[in-house]
């Protein structure tokens, strides 16, 4: 190891420790040159020397092992330690491998809520998960048009069986089947039928499959299921007949045991469990947690989905006649003839023969037949035998009607194998995952690298010791073949062939009938005694014939199907001593063909591993012990010594253009690409150059992509200033022009306004003038009137004093008065004309015409037939509509004159309730004739419909951003830090994909509410759609978080209460801040705060507790197990407050779901809105052929 002289405390390591392996601690004191010792302190306060370095807390918890810093044991243990015990995950990446720690406990983690949150998802953007390998499988078959396989393996009682279902439900639920025949369900129930015949409980497991099995799902051209089929290898026909203590029989006849006292299963005269010999020998028939009876009904439904109801009664007879063959007592005479009535009662043959089958056997020469008694050893070995013999007849049988049930018409495109290993099929996928190794070997060795071997235990010589031609399972066959063959002769057979001969074969010292193998893990002794009787398996054939004549059982001995045998196999048909020898009905040969088999059939998909665990021998929940310490030699193919990329040398020219210039360009790629890599990589170690492809160690692929990006990104900020500059440039223009149009407008306003004042000053003195015209005109006639009326005044005055002096002449007695005759000579004419108009009267009568509109709609002719018809069209119509998928305004669209058309039915219904706001000429035009509630119900049935069709537009469109949006984009740079992301992201974006950011929800929302408003949608609707919308992006956006332990970090709950915040500005904005939209967002806010939070305290915890009541506490703890520190002041939530946290939570009653129901729609209500307009104005386009109808 190399210290570096300023080597400093807060430096972390593993210490080894007896018990838990390995334990973290820290160092305690700066190092200084010249120091001999390091102070390390553990947890627990004590001390020791230096051993492997440990990783920092950053990268504590992370959940692909191939990103951390130190990928050695006891960091992989302890990585693994906090990711199951503390955080409560199960799984985690290594690599390309997903490994599952079985948690011997159940957890809610499968449901189909979980399976749709993976759907579609890229494998690395996801909690580690068994639904994501399965993504990862099914998209990948899409994508490359190449069948796939998933191989599941690990030790007994690892969790292989349980990993291999989801898989296959995952597959059956997200691709659904290609016709009405629900074929998904019935691959599904292939499950619980396989584990009923063919699990059972061990001490180290209570549901071990006893047999392997690879399932095979086929898809058609638009990847959906439409079959299945499965091949199975081994069974354990041994358990049958024996059980180890503490172990059971299979589960089936556990069940058949608890269900007899049902009334169809009275005549299988069964008991308990404990009665029948094949089912106590264990001592432990009951498992903790499991009802058998109730397995017992699902074992049956399963049965009846697949169409086994014609045979079920016929399959539980034979079981039940098998637990009575176990009780059958083999006497000196003859056998016991209790059990053995029922026996042959069930399974429908003569008692006398079988009776007499049981203890004999007959015997042929080339000239005689004999029949020999057999010894009461040899009959009970007989009795097994055929006990293990019907129930392998019956178990393929089984399995050959579910792949007859699974088989498709439809031709298979493609499919996805499940591999479920099992006993010594362990061997085949230590071969497969190996040869995927091999193969990596040799493409280096074809590019011809430098290239150091891994450094892995190559299983290929233990294997070959075992199954080569000459080794021991041949060996083993051919003592089979002789007539005295024993254990004894195969035992010297062997040490005569490979002691001393074999590094992996050894002989134990103190014995002749036993060889020990050298296995990868440790020497492995095995005895010889019952090998060949095993190995034989053989069936009295005329205990076969019995069977045969039975209708019963008589469809388990029909002949099947046949493999297509090599010649070496067809050699080994033989006779001898009258028993025939069939090679495949032993296991020997049948392990052989069906692994052949197996490996041509995997060689030709593309494989997805998952590595079973299990965590320690007492089937202790969460508990870790040092055995899993041995299952960490896949990290050695994950990290350093493999070059896990590569690319050819035009794919990463092409890849990593960007970091050349043009002058490194050369025509020879292989150059160009060397050229690259020596400038940017200065460590030559981790890059090799073959002849066709360069070859990269782990991450290095990651810090070209870096470079990339930041090449890339620098080439975007030049072609963001670039732009910049045109835009600003073009704004500059933009101003400069609009400057001078409006200091020309201003200008022209100025001369206009100047214009206007020229002529209003013309105009005031022109008015002045006339003004001034109109004084002087009233002053000169008002002086003109006063003259003139002077001048009378005087003239008057002169006039009477003519007039006096004329009278007093006139009174003078002389007429001849000397003035008189100076008189004028006046005549006074006074006329008076009185006209009078009188106008003759005329008496003009007008005649009033009133005229009223006829009344000529269908409620005032009572016509019947046209009301329907019009209805039920329109009806029809929206319904047609319904059954076809539209887009959001199309939708949008017929939701609003579906519900206008229901209002105005309620309008003019003449109901009390709707017709108060009416106008009188409205109330005209009610209906009186007839009631069309019914019609009522049926639309606001299909405005239902309709709105849900619109939440589901809102969905599919919301869907891709909001996790992008709301989780991923990082509106503050900076705040959440960076981590390494391991190899475990191998789906990579697709050039060209959007980038979403809570920005394009908000347009998304916009351009839906805008939509909404052009279509006159009721306002209360539009309030129950936006609250629906924020639902939708407050459940995905939750459940992901709960999925995704990178995004649960103090920096994440910022990000996640500012975007938000910017949801309630739009609500704001857009006036629906009562519609109820917020509180549908206030899970994910709590969820934020709970990220933000202190969590230390128990008054802490109380606070969390008060805090988050829209939480419940399964997604309070998920939260708190996985927050993850990213910056330094970050601490991981210790398990102690976590407990807290469920003691003060433990009364809530509240619902056990993990993820919230991202499918929910709200109940919508559609309440009543008046509208003032007149029917009369309505015009009625003539393209509706509505011309019956006449305006009133």
């Amino acid at each position: 190891m190399y210290l570096n002289p300023g080597m400093r405390n807060q430096l972390y390591s593993e210490l080894s420790h007896a018990v838990e392996a390995w334990k973290p601690a820290e160092l305690t004191k700066d190092y200084t040159p010249g120091d001999r010792a390091l102070c390390l302190q553990l947890e627990d306060g004590t001390t020791n020397s230096l051993p492997p370095l440990r990783n920092p807390d950053i990268l504590v918890g992370e959940n692909d092992l191939t990103a951390l810093s130190y990928l050695h044991e006891p960091a992989v243990l302890h990585n693994l330690k906090v990711r199951f015990v503390e955080s409560k995950m199960i799984y985690t990446y290594c690599g390309i491998v997903l490994v599952a720690i079985n948690p011997y406990e159940s957890i809610p983690i499968y449901a189909h809520d979980i399976i749709h949150a993976y759907s579609g998802q890229n494998m690395g953007d996801m909690d580690p998960h068994i639904f994501a390998v399965a993504e990862e499988a099914y998209k990948q078959m899409a994508r490359d048009q190449r069948n796939q396989s998933i191989i599941v393996s690990g030790e007994s009682g690892a969790g292989k069986t349980v990993s291999a279902k989801y898989a296959m439900r995952y597959f059956a639920t997200v691709s659904g089947s290609s016709s009405e025949a629900n074929v998904e369900e019935r691959v599904l129930a292939s499950s619980p039928i396989m584990e009923a015949i063919g699990n059972a409980k061990t001490t180290r497991n209570d549901n071990s499959s006893r047999f392997g099995k690879y399932i095979e799902i086929g898809f058609d051209k638009n990847y959906r299921i439409i079959g299945a089929n499965m091949r199975t290898y081994l069974l354990e026909k041994s358990r049958v007949v024996f059980q180890a203590t503490e172990e059971r029989n299979y589960h089936i006849f556990y069940q058949l045991c608890a269900s007899s006292h049902l009334p169809e299963f009275k005549t299988l005269q069964l008991g308990s469990a404990d009665d029948f010999h094949c089912t106590n020998q264990g001592g432990s028939p009951v498992i903790e947690g499991v009802d058998d009876a109730k397995e017992m009904c699902s074992t049956r439904k399963a049965f009846s989905l697949l169409g086994d109801d014609t045979y079920q009664m016929k399959l539980f007879h034979i079981l039940a006649a098998l637990l009575h063959l176990g009780n059958v007592e083999v006497k000196e005479i003859s056998p016991d003839n209790g059990h053995l009535t029922v026996f042959c009662e069930l399974m429908g043959v003569a008692y006398q023969d079988m009776s007499h089958w049981l203890c004999h056997r007959k015997l042929k020469t080339a000239t005689e037949t004999y029949v020999k008694p057999l010894p009461k050893v040899h009959a009970v070995n007989a009795r097994d035998a055929l006990a293990k013999h019907i129930y392998a007849k019956l178990f393929s049988w089984i399995v050959d009607h579910i792949n007859e049930a699974l088989r498709s018409a439809v031709k298979q495109h493609s499919f996805i194998g499940v591999l479920d290993i099992y006993g010594c099929v362990k061997s085949a996928c230590v071969l497969s995952l190996q040869h995927v190794f091999k193969l990596e070997q040799e493409e280096y060795m074809k590019e011809e690298i430098p290239w150091t071997l891994i450094d892995f235990y190559d299983n290929h010589p233990c294997i070959n010791l075992i199954e080569a031609k000459m080794g021991v399972l041949d060996l083993l066959d051919e003592e089979c073949k002789m007539p005295k063959g024993s254990d004894d002769t195969w035992a010297q057979k062997l040490y005569n062939t490979f002691l001393k001969k074999s590094d992996l074969f050894d002989k134990p010292r103190m014995s002749n009938k036993a060889f020990i193998i050298l296995h990868f893990a440790d020497k492995v002794e095995y005895q010889c005694e019952g090998f060949l009787e095993k190995n034989k398996d053989t069936v009295n054939e005329e205990q076969i014939n019995v069977l045969k004549l039975s209708k019963v059982c008589l469809f388990l001995f029909r002949s099947g199907q046949t493999l297509n045998l090599s010649p070496v196999f067809q050699s080994y048909f033989t006779t001898v001593r009258g028993v025939k020898f069939d090679p495949l009905s032993r296991p020997c040969p049948q392990f052989r063909n069906s692994l052949h088999l197996l490996m041509e059939t995997l060689n030709g998909t593309t494989p997805h591993y998952v590595r079973c665990i299990k965590p320690n021998d007492l089937k202790s929940p969460f508990t870790v012990t040092t055995a899993c310490a041995r299952n960490n030699r896949i990290r050695s193919i994950c990290y350093s010594p493999v070059p896990v990329d590569r690319w050819t040398y035009q794919e990463f020219f092409n890849r990593y253009r960007v970091l050349m210039i043009q002058k490194d360009i050369l025509s020879d790629r292989k150059q160009t690409c060397r050229n690259v890599l020596e400038k940017w990589v200065q460590d030559q170690d981790k890059y090799q150059f073959g002849k066709n492809k360069i070859f990269f160690r782990a991450g290095q692929v990651a810090y070209l992509e870096k470079l990339r990006s930041d090449k890339l990104k620098k080439a975007c900020v030049r072609i963001q200033k670039t732009i910049r500059c045109w835009l600003a440039r073009n704004r500059y223009l933009r101003m400069r022009r609009a400057a001078i149009t409006i200091q020309r407008n201003t200008r022209g306003y100025q001369a206009r306004c100047l214009v206007v004042f020229l002529r209003r000053t013309r105009a005031a003195v022109i008015i002045q003038k006339n003004q001034r015209m109109l004084v002087a005109r009233t002053r000169y006639q008002q002086q003109r009137s006063a003259s003139i009326t002077m001048q009378r005044l005087l003239r008057a005055y002169q006039a009477r004093q003519t007039y006096r002096k004329v009278i007093d002449i006139i009174d003078t007695p002389s007429n001849t008065h000397p003035t008189f005759s100076k008189l004028p000579n006046t005549v006074l004419y006074t006329q008076s004309i009185i006209q009078g108009s009188c106008s003759l009267g005329h008496n003009i009568s007008k005649h009033f015409t009133t005229g009223k509109q006829g009344k000529t709609h269908a409620d005032y002719s009572n016509d019947d037939q046209r009301v329907s018809i019009l209805l039920n069209s329109t009806i029809n119509s929206i319904k047609g509509v319904l059954k076809v998928k539209h887009d959001f305004e199309t939708v949008s669209f017929w939701l609003a004159n579906t519900c206008r058309f229901l209002h105005c039915l309620k309008q003019y219904s003449g109901e009390e309730a709707f017709v108060k706001n009416n106008t009188p000429r409205q109330n005209e035009h009610c209906l009186c004739n007839f009631d069309l509630s019914e019609y009522r119900q049926v639309l606001s049935d299909l405005a239902i419909q309709n709105y849900q069709q619109l939440v589901r537009c809102m969905e599919e469109a919301l869907q891709p951003m909001i996790v992008p949006g709301m989780l991923e984009h990082e509106n503050f740079q900076g705040v959440l830090g960076s981590k390494p992301t391991g190899l475990r992201k191998r789906t990579s974006s697709f050039p060209g994909e959007a980038v979403y950011t809570v920005d394009s929800i908000l347009q998304q929302l916009s351009l839906f509410h805008a939509t909404l408003i052009q279509h006159e949608v009721d306002p209360e609707l539009i309030k129950q759609g936006v609250r629906q919308q924020f639902y939708i992006i407050c459940s995905v956006t939750l459940n992901n978080l709960l999925l995704r332990k990178d995004m649960c970090s103090w920096g994440k709950g910022l990000q996640i209460r500012y975007n938000v915040w910017q949801l309630e500005e739009w609500l704001e904005e857009k006036g629906l801040s009562d519609c109820g939209a917020k509180v549908m967002l206030e899970p994910l806010i709590q969820a934020a705060q709970l990220l933000q939070v202190k969590k230390k305290t128990e008054e802490d915890a109380q606070a969390i507790c008060t805090m988050c009541s829209a939480l419940t506490t399964v997604q309070i703890v998920k939260v708190l197990n996985l927050y993850t520190p990213v910056i330094e002041f970050e601490e991981r939530v210790s398990i102690s407050f976590i407990r807290t946290i469920q003691a003060l939570l433990k009364g809530r009653v509240e619902s056990p779901l993990l993820l919230m129901d991202a499918k929910k729609i709200f109940s919508v209500t559609f309440p009543f809105t008046y509208s003032p307009l007149a029917l009369e104005t309505i015009q009625i386009p003539s393209s509706l052929n509505l011309g019956f109808l006449t305006r009133v």
